[in-house]
């Protein structure tokens, strides 16, 4: 028998090529690409910093707070190319895990949510800068919450200021 003619059973080719055959009984194509990520984000992610808020009337973030978001990433001599936002509400169920494997994530800053919401296995209180297997990880009160309340953004400041070095 030579290794040339081997015929293999259909059901070990769906098996094989689960992300890359054509499903020819319903005509549709999906073409996945390893390299995009299935996590939707604004940003460049150059620097490899996520950002998490939620928000349910709007893709990102509303203009309000998307400019206090510039601010901050100013502040930090920072920029949207540098990091990747993420809006928890348009996908539900987003894990520490994919934030790692997908966006290669260093540094994850989470508004308005808690550590289970991303299925972190630890409680973080808000600003507290936690490191965690090789990332660090930030906890805070919702992005509004913030804008809204100037002893937060004292105490947000303080975290950026660990996290980012400044």
């Amino acid at each position: 028998m030579s290794l040339d003619n081997i015929e293999l059973p259909g059901f070990l080719y769906l098996l094989l090529y689960k992300k890359s055959l054509v499903d020819l009984a319903n005509g549709k194509v999906k073409a996945t690409n390893k390299n995009e990520p299935e996590i939707d984000y604004l940003g460049g992610n150059e620097k490899k910093i996520i950002f998490i808020a939620t928000d349910n009337e709007n893709k990102y973030l509303n203009d309000t707070l998307m400019n206090f978001l510039n601010e901050l990433l100013n502040a930090c001599k920072l920029t949207m190319a540098d990091i990747a936002l993420v809006n928890f509400h348009q996908k539900k169920i987003i894990s520490y895990q994919e934030l790692i494997v997908e966006l290669n994530a260093q540094k994850i800053v989470v508004f308005g949510l808690t550590a289970n919401d991303i299925a972190l296995p630890l409680g973080i209180s808000f600003f507290q800068v936690q490191k965690f297997q090789q990332q660090e990880y930030l906890m805070c009160p919702s992005l509004e919450e913030i804008w809204l309340n100037r002893d937060l953004k004292k105490q947000l400041w303080n975290c950026f200021k660990e996290i980012f070095e400044i």
